[in-house]
């Protein structure tokens, strides 16, 4: 089973589209590190997801002192800028050679860079959607949501061409 490791964009995103449970349900290794858990602060999104982490369906990989200088030294050495956060999710899929999920451009491109497969939200909604875990017509309804919502940063055309499709 493929581990994928998520930042908070992502599981923030999943939250706002309800698609937590769904996303939980399709039997990947789904992890994220303690820097991130720590940035998923606002009490519902802490509970939803410690819900999924008390039934063993998600795991937080624990950043101690020897791998924190690690991520600040991988951090430090970048040529774009990302959060030590978000530092700790491109380490620690290295590490264990899994898929990386983000929503944030330079994370992604730094992990493209280093050979690390990643993809984004939209991503999760195709795999979704083919997997049958969710109607397409549901799954449209989501992604406008999300965009209607304004907090999400994914690419309007790419959304609006499945929206489109899903609708049919």
């Amino acid at each position: 089973m493929k581990i994928v490791i998520q930042d908070a964009s992502v599981l923030i995103d999943l939250m706002e589209a309800d698609l937590l449970d769904a996303w939980f349900d399709l039997g990947f290794d789904l992890r994220t590190t303690s820097l991130v858990w720590r940035e998923v602060n606002r009490k519902n999104q802490r509970l939803q997801l410690k819900r999924h982490v008390d039934a063993g369906r998600f795991s937080i990989e624990s950043i101690g002192a020897e791998t924190l200088t690690e991520i600040v030294q991988l951090q430090i050495n970048l040529s774009s800028r990302i959060s030590l956060e978000d530092a700790s999710a491109l380490f620690i899929a290295g590490k264990l050679e899994s898929i990386l999920l983000t929503g944030d451009k330079r994370l992604r491109q730094s992990a493209e860079d280093r050979g690390i497969e990643t993809h984004g939200l939209l991503w999760v909604f195709d795999t979704l959607v083919a997997r049958g875990a969710l109607l397409p017509e549901v799954a449209a309804e989501r992604l406008q949501r999300l965009i209607e919502g304004g907090t999400t940063r994914l690419p309007l055309k790419e959304c609006e061409v499945r929206i489109r499709r899903w609708r049919r």
